[in-house]
């Protein structure tokens, strides 16, 4: 769905058999549905323009979130969609205090001086989606 590189490098690496961006063509959804069930991969052109350049030796920019534990990543995306450190710390079973350890920690990671900051990170890095609810 995303047209960040770093995503349709992943998906591709992770073995997916189709890559569509967001927003494309219902047609081309079904042309996707069938090459798929044929066992042939498909990539829009949009996205197999994305991965030419990543496979061509242009690597996707690196990432900010590479420096992050899964953990630490998965509560940044709960932070960044508005979740309160108790709300992360019921559903992770963590102390809220252990969760703003990790929060502290991942923002001084990534040099994020407060949440706001953390919001507008997410959203640049393709973490969060603007359209979800």
């Amino acid at each position: 769905m995303s047209d960040h590189p770093r995503h349709v490098a992943e998906a591709l690496r992770l073995g997916a058999w189709g890559y569509l961006l967001k927003g494309s063509p219902s047609r081309e959804l079904l042309q996707a549905v069938e090459t798929v069930t044929q066992q042939r991969r498909y990539l829009s052109p949009a996205a197999a323009e994305v991965a030419a350049g990543v496979l061509g030796g242009e690597a996707p920019a690196p990432s900010g979130a590479d420096v992050l534990s899964p953990r630490e990543r998965q509560i940044l995306t709960m932070v960044a969609r508005g979740a309160s450190s108790s709300a992360i710390g019921e559903l992770l079973h963590l102390s809220p205090k252990t969760v703003d350890t990790y929060r502290s920690r991942l923002m001084s990671k990534l040099g994020l001086g407060d949440i706001a900051a953390v919001v507008r990170w997410a959203i640049r890095e393709g973490l969060v989606d603007l359209d979800e609810r």
